[in-house]
């Protein structure tokens, strides 16, 4: 690539059900990356509180981020209080369920009373959450749309109200991550 180093390298799902589970041993490696210089950061992506418990008895590094599902539906609640509670950042990803929760009336309602798109509100709800979002799109309009999120903020109801949006397992839109093993 023509780098010296990343800032930031991920394990990209633990595949507890692959390689006898053995995601530890590349957790290692990636700690040698970061020792060595070629990343500035390590961090895990879909990891959940057993797998992290896992690397925080059999390594030395806690993941800088963890970069899971999240979003009103399926807030991930328990994997947020662990990233919270051991230092490490939480980074959302399908920060608006795919489109899903933009056509919800409780978040439409909530962008009306404060003149902004729903997926304004969302986005706003998951900075004031202490979440990182990465929202993608390729729509020039969108990509501004998502960069003014920082002139306003929602009020405490406003946040509960999206809160109570929250549906656990049966809000989540991808796969699990103790049954995903890239064979589908």
């Amino acid at each position: 690539l023509g780098f010296d180093y990343v800032d930031l390298f991920l394990i990209h799902w633990p595949l507890p059900t692959l390689y006898d589970g053995d995601y530890v041993s590349t957790w290692r490696v990636l700690e040698e990356f970061k020792a060595d210089g070629r990343t500035r950061s390590i961090g895990v992506s879909n990891f959940q509180v057993a797998h992290l418990e896992r690397l925080a008895v059999e390594t030395e590094t806690v993941p800088a981020v963890n970069q899971i599902e999240l979003h009103p539906y399926f807030q991930n609640r328990e994997v947020r209080a662990y990233d919270e509670e051991h230092g490490i950042a939480t980074e959302a990803w399908s920060p608006i369920a795919q489109g899903e929760v933009l056509d919800d009336s409780e978040i439409g309602e909530i962008a009306g009373r404060v003149g902004r798109t729903p997926a304004q509100v969302v986005l706003r709800w998951h900075v004031e959450r202490g979440n990182i979002v990465f929202p993608k799109s390729t729509t020039p309009e969108r990509i501004r749309e998502n960069f003014e999120i920082f002139d306003f903020e929602l009020e405490d109801s406003d946040l509960e109200r999206i809160d109570e949006l929250d549906r656990g397992e049966g809000g989540r839109k991808g796969p699990h991550p103790d049954q995903f093993d890239y064979a589908g």
